[in-house]
């Protein structure tokens, strides 16, 4: 069976940070290929000053010398707060025989009791948690989630025997780039000179005058 890694964001913007991080779940865990999803109204945020299909628009740029990446606007084409469920749920449908893989940060798993409708995410996907600077380099399951674990070293045979139900930790620590600190140099600093960011991207943000003060 195929994994489909599942990479959710704001995307605001897209940096070489979240390039990296798709590199190494793809091949950690051999998926077929990484979705990105960027979220049109993301719940747990503000909703971003540039819009849903700037950010898309920049995804696609970034991932277009990658293949095997690839970008899903399905969040874009729905009504109301993009609610992880509920996107899972549609990708479910399209995708019934696939292993589903979420992509989430160590510091999203922790707040995930405040997500609509958690408990019913591993009804529909595996989960893969990635270790973040600032957390602790160990996962602290939630207590729905025991005996749902799975060693990174095994979880590409084990997501790969089923559809859905399953959490790995990556220990791996995406580079230190950050969105908002990137947000801020282009509000701030000349454009040409912004560090993290695909060229393409930066060239699309100069083009579009995003992020300007």
């Amino acid at each position: 069976m195929e994994i489909i890694g599942l990479f959710g964001g704001t995307f605001n913007p897209i940096h070489n940070g979240h390039l990296a991080l798709a590199l190494s779940v793809l091949n950690t865990l051999n998926c077929s290929h990484i979705r990105f999803l960027p979220a049109a109204i993301p719940p747990h945020k503000a909703i971003p000053a540039v819009t849903a299909q700037h950010r898309a628009n920049m995804v696609q740029l970034a991932i277009a010398d990658h293949p095997e990446f690839i970008l899903d606007t399905c969040e874009l084409d729905r009504q109301g707060p993009s609610y992880t469920i509920e996107t899972l749920h549609l990708l479910r449908n399209r995708l019934p025989d696939q292993a589903l893989c979420l992509i989430i940060g160590q510091d999203s798993y922790l707040k995930l009791p405040s997500w609509h409708r958690w408990l019913e995410l591993l009804d529909y996907c595996h989960l893969l948690v990635v270790h973040r600077a600032d957390t602790e380099h160990k996962l602290q399951l939630h207590a729905e989630h025991e005996n749902r674990l799975v060693d990174i070293a095994n979880a590409a045979e084990r997501f790969a025997e089923n559809t859905h139900g399953f959490i790995s930790y990556l220990p791996v620590t995406p580079p230190d780039i950050s969105s908002t600190r990137i947000r801020e140099a282009l509000a701030h600093a000349e454009i040409a000179s912004i560090p993290g960011i695909p060229e393409k991207v930066l060239h699309y943000i100069k083009a579009n005058h995003l992020y300007q003060s």
